[in-house]
């Protein structure tokens, strides 16, 4: 006889298709469209690596967009309140492994057990897991586990098999041994291995949200502990207590009595199911709202043109989906001269063609976005450090000294009279590397005095005299 779901689990369970479905369709666009963000920019991880960065450096990963940060902060508001929340119900990875689990089930007609002991090791692979992430990203400044990350193997399975084992065949490989263990056991991500989960089950210590079991009224059934997705061990626990609780409320739902034998407690007072899950999506929708009016979390990465357009452009910005016309247009770049440093044949790779399609077009073998990065930096004559921090590659035939030194003199006084030129001649460097110096617009003219053009670009002149300097 098939399970009947509570309302509760029910809205649940649409709650997670709709992030699992919502995550693919992203993916897939992220592939075939310009604008669309990619899978680091919607990982609310990715927020956590590149706050490691920015402590680390004083900036973000190139390839993280700021949402990032807004998704960490609701996955942080979450799990203090309503602790492991966004995993049971929000992850669409979780959800992922949620739809092998029930394809396993149809299969084997049962769900298979670790034995406790090596069930109890095995949950502290993540934990050690966790802490080297962290620590790698400190020190390399960079998205160390890409590379092997299994959602963004999943990601990318719209490029084609050549594509996705090239970049992503530990990842792969990863994500295929995950999901046929999800098919035997319930979460075996969740419980083995994922940072997110250990972030969540570091959040859970604070004792706001538990689950509590009224012993007079339990008939120990352990029906509890059978449909518990994480195997927590509900039925002899006064008090759950466990950070492996995704505060699914399966257990909740799944209790027999009907006497509130397995009650919400938050902040020490007791709560229904309902008001749990209100407050968990009002948390997530309030990051969400947050994330729209500071204009911080989008669904559409702002376009090349747009942060020309603001003043707000860098090298770095440049995406493998971003088209060569539209970088060309941007930086304000010969095109001609573009494929040139890049030792591109334009007529194999048209200008309307995405960066990260060049590879294949052309036949350049491990053609990297950041071979574009350096060839326009180089052109425009502005410092570019590389997706990894290095200064240069080898890659596509642009030059590895593509930054400019730009050493000022601390006697050296900027005036408003001055223009750009002005200032690049005197400190024996170039218009572009003043700029970037600066954080002025690549479009702004280097011919005119920088006090006439205050109003027109937003800047004061105490402001520049302090950016030269620092």
């Amino acid at each position: 006889m098939a399970r009947k779901f509570s309302a509760t689990q029910l809205v649940r369970r649409i709650t997670l298709g709709f992030f699992l479905a919502g995550l693919t369709a992203m993916t897939f666009l992220h592939q075939k469209l310009q604008g669309v963000p990619a899978i680091d920019a919607l990982d609310p991880f990715g927020g956590l690596e590149t706050l490691m960065k920015f402590l680390a450096g004083g900036e973000f990963i190139k390839k993280i967009e700021p949402g990032n940060i807004v998704l960490l902060g609701g996955v942080v508001a979450l799990g203090l309140l309503l602790t492991r929340f966004f995993c049971g119900w929000f992850c669409a990875f979780g959800a992922l492994q949620g739809v092998f689990g029930w394809i396993g089930a149809k299969l084997f007609r049962r769900r298979f057990v670790i034995p406790k002991k090596v069930d109890r090791v095995l949950r502290l692979v993540k934990y050690p897991l966790f802490i080297l992430i962290i620590a790698k990203t400190w020190s390399a400044g960079d998205l160390v586990i890409r590379s092997k990350d299994p959602l963004a193997a999943f990601a990318h399975i719209w490029v084609g098999p050549k594509e996705l084992l090239a970049e992503f065949a530990v990842g792969t490989v990863v994500l295929l041994l995950i999901l046929a263990a999800s098919a035997l056991i319930d979460r075996a991500f969740c419980k083995y291995l994922c940072p997110l989960g250990v972030l969540n089950a570091l959040l859970s210590r604070v004792p706001l949200f538990r689950i509590r079991r009224v012993e007079s009224t339990c008939v120990s059934c352990s029906a509890c502990d059978r449909v518990c997705p994480m195997n927590v061990d509900v039925s002899i626990a006064g008090t759950v207590g466990s950070p492996e609780c995704i505060a699914c409320m399966e257990c909740v739902t799944a209790c027999p009595t009907k006497k509130d034998t397995l009650e919400l407690n938050l902040a020490g007072r007791k709560i229904s199911p309902r008001l749990a899950v209100i407050l968990g999506f009002a948390i997530f929708l309030l990051a969400a709202a947050i994330g729209q009016a500071s204009g911080m979390l989008r669904f559409t990465a702002p376009s090349l043109r747009e942060l020309s357009s603001r003043g707000t452009l860098n090298v770095a910005d440049i995406k493998g989906s971003s088209t060569y016309e539209s970088v060309a247009e941007a930086y304000g770049v010969d095109l001609d001269r573009l494929y040139r440093e890049l030792g591109v044949d334009r007529a194999a790779v048209p200008p309307n063609a995405r960066v990260k399609d060049t590879g294949s077009l052309s036949g350049i073998e491990d053609f990297e976005t950041d071979a574009v990065r350096f060839a326009v930096a180089k052109i425009l004559g502005v410092p570019y450090a590389g997706e990894s921090g290095s200064s240069g590659g080898d890659g596509a035939g642009v030059a590895q000294s593509s930054s400019v030194a730009l050493t000022v003199p601390e006697d050296f006084e900027l005036e408003g009279t001055m223009t750009i030129a002005d200032v690049a001649e005197f400190l024996g460097s170039t218009t572009g590397a003043v700029v970037a110096k600066l954080g002025l617009p690549l479009e702004i003219p280097v011919d005119r005095p920088l006090r006439d053009m205050r109003e027109e670009y937003g800047y004061s002149m105490p402001t520049l005299k302090e950016k030269i300097h620092e």
